[in-house]
């Protein structure tokens, strides 16, 4: 193989054709999006896509709009995220009572909060450019369009499914694979191709994790935390005692599960990292709400040894968009999220050379 054309999907695919295995494709959007999708029409109010997503346990709903009289198939219209309704429920309440929740924010139709015109892509967009479409775009979703036709979606955690069966078909086609005294993995054949393989799959999480961290205290307010999040456009922050240990993690949708309900979107593009959604019609006291009353605790967290293929089978699996790298009890080594995830799948579908996966001088054949 040429090093300057050469991906690391070339030689995933090289190796099982060797040795008589046939994964399923994993190039293209249609290879990994969900075809059975939940949906809703601009009818449906906000009472209606919350119980959708509570039962269904997504966080996102293409919407369309009905067929009219003579027309065959309905229309796509957009998506209505989790983060969008959330500000839609009272706060404190996960299973609130129909008395709490502002009943105007409940009779909405979507058609009055749907973001129009999402970020997409066709079914032969190929997965680099996905992967990429959802990083520059500080999106979890990208509807998958066929012409106007909605084909599937894909998310974050379908990416994560799909790093997670890239890290099996490796330890399947590279089965001596072994983590060494150091705690690196390495392959035992004397090969090239499964010497690359298996450092990319099997390399410790503290490779890739984002440190130092940004953290607060537990007796910040949510107006902190919700500065913090905008300055540095980040959807986690770790919260962490006097002495440094690890106490919880909140999130942006911690956050807006918290804050009252604010009225319609703003027609006007927002000026800051998730502008519209923080936004209150006045000042409030919620803002003020101390973050240990809100943030979570007893979060999943990993060890730094951790590779990434098993860190990316414990974010599919768990449903979860951020774990903490924790080693020695409490003691907070840095955080990985699914876009430090993202990024390192990227390198799998990028010329090796450029991805750093290989030196220069090497040659694949």
């Amino acid at each position: 193989m040429d090093n300057e054309q050469f991906k690391l999907i070339d030689l995933i695919e090289q190796i099982c054709t060797e040795k008589g295995i046939y994964p399923k494709p994993m190039r293209v959007a249609k290879d990994i999006m969900n075809t059975k999708v939940k949906t809703l029409t601009l009818d449906h109010t906000v009472r209606d896509c919350l119980k959708l997503m509570e039962d269904s346990k997504v966080r996102h709903v293409p919407v369309l709009d009905l067929p009219y009289e003579g027309e065959k198939k309905s229309c796509f219209i957009g998506v209505i995220s989790q983060r969008d309704v959330l500000r839609l429920s009272t706060p404190n309440a996960k299973e609130p009572d129909e008395q709490q929740i502002d009943q105007r924010a409940l009779e909405q139709l979507l058609v009055n909060i749907v973001a129009r015109n999402p970020k997409s892509v066709s079914p032969q967009t190929p997965i680099n450019e996905v992967i990429t479409t959802l990083i520059r775009n500080h999106i979890d979703m990208v509807p998958v369009l066929d012409g106007s036709d909605l084909a599937g979606i894909i998310t974050t955690t379908d990416l994560m499914k799909l790093f997670s069966t890239l890290g099996k078909t490796i330890s399947l086609i590279c089965p001596k694979s072994k983590r060494d005294a150091t705690g690196i993995y390495t392959a035992s054949e004397n090969s090239v191709k499964t010497d690359i393989l298996s450092s990319w799959a099997f390399r410790p999480i503290q490779e890739i994790m984002n440190e130092p961290v940004i953290c607060l205290s537990p007796r910040d307010n949510l107006a902190k935390a919700i500065e913090v999040l905008q300055a540095k456009e980040i959807r986690h922050i770790v919260i962490t005692d006097e002495q440094g240990d690890f106490m919880g993690l909140i999130s942006d949708r911690d956050i807006l599960r918290n804050l009252p309900y604010a009225g319609r979107r703003p027609p006007s593009p927002p000026k800051k990292f998730r502008e519209h959604l923080f936004a209150a019609d006045s000042w409030t006291t919620n803002f003020l709400m101390p973050i240990e009353n809100v943030m979570v605790q007893n979060v999943i967290h990993i060890l730094p040894s951790h590779s990434i293929c098993d860190t990316a089978d414990i974010l599919y699996k768990k449903n979860i968009s951020c774990v903490p790298v924790i080693d020695k009890p409490k003691k907070l080594q840095g955080i990985v999220t699914v876009i430090d995830m993202m990024q390192a799948l990227l390198t799998v579908y990028e010329p090796a050379e450029k991805a750093g996966l290989i030196p220069s001088e090497s040659s694949i054949c």
